[in-house]
């Protein structure tokens, strides 16, 4: 995609991130808001496209088919997030009457950071259940079935229920991780998260606006001394910069909201990762394919041979993460 047209998507993003009015240097072609739309499906941020376009001046506005369009892709954005709102409150409701402590990863945890929520798109809901609760919780839900991570997956209402044992994309010891619920448990969360499939299958921006914005609306009210010892002991530091680095030069988050010693480091790795890739892979020809070939084994080597390709990248950034992954891969236990 020429750059000047990633340029218009990545302002009107910034428009429907932070709710800003945005007129655009230029107005596209009537055909390019196709392609739009098609790439902020790939960086699962329809959403976010459709806030931005509302900030815009009348006379910049698609032409009235296209907007015909983008009205549709809201309204099921909204009804897909109501949907899924209903079933996770049913099966919170479900564990807590079994006696199953439960808790929310990402999702709707995400998404109440916001301005519009129900613009953020929904995807899996995905929930803690910590060690003494699991086998509880899977007695609780007999449909489940065990994926090769050790998660217990189940479908209801039409929508993929995750049950994980580790609230953490990382390999370490809880003890030198925060504790489950807390502000700073969460900020690592969705950073070890997008660092977890910016190694593999890829990421897309979703994941990047959902830090921006945790980022922001929690300013204060947790240890920023606190987060970057944990990141310290974690070995994600130079991880952590490079994505606030992203943040900040490409959805422009107030450099406030990062680490007080933050200094805006070289982030187009992750950059050329995301464009390329899209979330979990979704803009990669070779990872539609794996897919849509409904073999599992095919996704599986799709994603070994995406993380063997990034191994320079991820020995660069986080080589305890990656070799902790390649150990995995070694075994089997690849989850994506």
């Amino acid at each position: 995609m020429p750059n000047s047209e990633w340029n218009i998507f990545m302002d009107l993003l910034r428009a429907g991130l932070w709710e800003k009015d945005l007129r655009l240097a230029e107005s596209p072609d009537p055909a390019f808001w196709n392609t739009m739309l098609q790439h902020s499906r790939n960086q699962a941020v329809a959403g976010l496209l459709l806030r931005g376009i509302t900030h815009l001046p009348k006379e910049q506005l698609p032409p009235s088919g296209i907007r015909m369009k983008l009205l549709a892709e809201a309204d099921y954005i909204e009804r897909r997030n109501i949907q899924v709102n209903l079933v996770e409150a049913e099966v919170l409701e479900h564990f807590e009457k079994g006696g199953v402590v439960a808790q929310v990863m990402k999702g709707s945890r995400a998404a109440k950071h916001y301005a519009n929520p129900m613009m953020r798109e929904s995807g899996d809901i995905d929930l803690y259940i910590p060690k003494e609760y699991f086998q509880k919780a899977c007695e609780l839900v007999p449909k489940a079935r065990k994926s090769p991570d050790g998660s217990a997956v189940f479908t209801h209402g039409g929508v993929i229920v995750e049950l994980h044992g580790r609230y953490y994309d990382l390999h370490l010891p809880l003890s030198k991780l925060p504790p489950v619920p807390s502000v700073t448990g969460e900020l690592l969360l969705y950073s070890s998260h997008i660092l977890k499939h910016a190694l593999g299958s890829g990421i897309g921006l979703k994941q990047l606006c959902d830090m921006a914005r945790a980022l922001t609306m929690t300013e204060g009210t947790y240890d920023k001394k606190e987060f970057e010892a944990i990141l310290v002991r974690s070995r994600l530091m130079r991880w952590h910069n490079m994505l606030c680095s992203l943040l900040v030069s490409d959805l422009e988050l107030d450099p406030v909201y990062c680490l007080d010693n933050f200094k805006q480091g070289d982030a187009e790795p992750l950059r050329k990762i995301i464009r390329e890739s899209g979330s979990f892979g979704s803009a990669s020809e070779s990872r539609i394919k794996a897919i849509q070939s409904g073999s599992t084994l095919a996704k599986k080597t799709n994603t070994t041979i995406t993380f063997i390709k990034r191994l320079p990248f991820s020995m660069k950034i986080a080589p305890g993460e990656a070799l902790a992954t390649i150990r995995e891969l070694i075994s089997g236990n690849i989850s994506r």
